[in-house]
């Protein structure tokens, strides 16, 4: 801070001092004005005595009254004050040598604008000018405040630059004058730029001329890429651009325009993300392509599998009708039920292999829902002891109007959840419930199926949608499966756009929920089924 800084008031009073020729005889209005100033103020006499000091010059350096008085000479004045410490740092040095010092400088040009901090942790700006009559006048001003800011700004300083210069991205601040305010080091690597070539505040065509990485550019190119780049710089409504180099490095340049004009960017070399994704994606496909094949593979054996089986279990039936012995009678059982295991477990993977080949269709047909139901508990009936276990229709299934969906495969979702539901029961009931509600979307119903059985470990509800997943070995073992029936039921909701939702106690039962949303059946829309 020079000392034309000053406030214009004190510079104004030292120019009415430099006037006068002595000041044996004060001013009452000066001195009153220079008592209301918050700036310390000291007069030194040609003769080196204290000629006047106001209340603000002993405030800001703690003088009790009585200490440093008018007519006390400038060794006096410096001793007092180096013995408070409010000469400001001396290392080493006694008070003698602060003093020896001081007044050996004293009237110097190198003492006349200087920077204190006292020991209170004050810091003051202190401005010496002599008058035309040879007395020296030092204006003492508070700057505490303002040097707290300004360090606090310095501190703020040094942390932004560290920050940028810590960061991997390349990071530039462009004003609305077209220059670079503020870059890292992380941009100039970037661009090949030689860190000597170049300043913050440097012109962007300047900058530009400094990139090395279009240094094997022809001229042609080398003119299109800059202005390429000028017009993703200046342009308000474009804020990313993804950036091949000249050298093979790809960049990703995001953009945030500044309200004022100008621009912040951020550049992040993503040349081996590129080639991370590239890798993804070839394999990604790989596997779509080897999994497709192995899905049709599959699909085409277990249609296969089903003729010669279909051959078996024919046979087994004529024979049934034949005059058998009892042990040939209980050896084609056998051969029948295990044939009808094998041809479920073949249907399963025929199932999950057109899903997984997305060659499974969903045929849209008039429903009667009230005769499927009917009809699913006509088919898991004969399975069941009716002594022991009771299945029971619950619900408003006669009032749902005929619908549009798949017969097929809503039959093939309440089947398996009934049959999983009776294979998990040995007494007690399993109840098929339902119920619907009209939307703008269309019927929304509600199928619930809910057993009295074994029940399911709360731990265990996430994985029983799995594919092979079994919950209980020996009923399964009992009862047969292969636990693809609940992975093959999900599949079919989620691709009839429903949702599936399970409840269950261990030892309490189990019950599954389905939502599905049909439309109205159209006038005239037959059933296929």
């Amino acid at each position: 801070m020079a000392f034309e800084d000053l406030d214009r008031s004190v510079i104004e009073t030292l120019g009415v001092v430099g006037a006068r020729s002595s000041w044996d005889v004060p001013d009452p209005v000066l001195t009153e004005f220079l008592e209301s100033l918050r700036d310390g103020i000291i007069v030194v006499g040609s003769d080196r005595l204290v000629k006047y000091m106001n209340a603000s010059f002993r405030a800001l350096f703690e003088l009790p009254r009585g200490q440093l008085c008018v007519g006390d000479d400038l060794v006096t004045a410096f001793t007092v004050l180096a013995s408070a410490g409010m000469l400001g740092p001396a290392p080493g040095q006694s008070i003698e040598e602060q003093v020896r010092r001081r007044v050996s400088s004293w009237g110097s040009e190198e003492t006349r604008l200087e920077r204190r901090r006292l020991p209170n942790g004050r810091v003051l700006d202190i401005y010496r000018t002599e008058t035309v009559v040879g007395d020296s006048i030092a204006v003492c001003v508070d700057v505490t405040d303002s040097d707290r800011s300004a360090r606090e700004i310095e501190r703020q300083r040094l942390y932004m630059a560290s920050l940028l210069e810590n960061t991997t991205d390349g990071i530039t601040l462009l004003d609305a004058n077209a220059r670079f305010r503020i870059f890292n080091t992380p941009f100039l690597k970037l661009y090949d730029i030689d860190a000597d070539a170049v300043h913050w505040g440097i012109s962007y065509d300047d900058m530009v001329a400094a990139m090395g990485d279009m240094k094997d550019l022809s001229v042609r190119q080398r003119r299109e890429e800059i202005q390429r780049r000028r017009e993703f710089a200046f342009d308000p409504e474009t804020t990313t651009v993804r950036r091949p180099l000249a050298n093979g490095r790809t960049l990703n340049i995001n953009k945030t325009n500044l309200p004022g004009g100008g621009c912040v960017m951020t550049m992040r070399d993503i040349t081996e993300d590129i080639g991370r994704e590239e890798a993804l994606e070839a394999a990604r496909r790989e596997a779509e392509e080897s999994s497709r094949h192995k899905s049709e593979f599959v699909a085409r054996m277990s249609h296969e599998m089903r003729t010669p089986l279909n051959g078996i279990l024919g046979v087994a039936a004529l024979m049934e009708r034949a005059e058998l012995g009892d042990r040939e009678r209980d050896l084609v059982d056998v051969i029948t039920k295990s044939g009808k295991v094998l041809l479920r477990l073949i249907d399963d993977i025929l199932d999950l292999s057109r899903i997984d080949a997305d060659t499974f269709d969903v045929v849209e047909e008039r429903v009667e829902l009230s005769h499927l139901l009917s009809e699913c508990l006509g088919l898991v009936s004969p399975s069941i002891d009716p002594t022991q276990l009771q299945l029971k229709l619950t619900g408003n299934a006669d009032q749902i109007p005929p619908l549009r969906g798949d017969i097929v495969r809503i039959k093939q979702i309440l089947l398996n959840l009934l049959t999983n539901a009776v294979k998990f029961t040995e007494r007690g009931q399993v109840e098929l419930g339902v119920d619907f509600t009209e939307g703008p979307e269309g019927v929304t119903v509600t199928f619930t199926i809910a057993d009295t059985g074994v029940g399911i470990a709360e731990d265990k509800l996430d994985q029983i949608f799995e594919r092979f997943y079994q919950i209980d070995g020996t009923v399964t073992r009992r009862h047969g499966g292969a636990g693809l029936g609940l992975s093959i039921t999900q599949k079919l909701v989620d691709m009839m756009g429903g949702t599936i939702q399970v409840a269950s106690r261990l030892g309490e039962g189990t019950t599954f929920q389905v939502r599905l949303t049909f439309q109205r059946c159209r006038r005239g829309m037959q059933n296929t089924d």
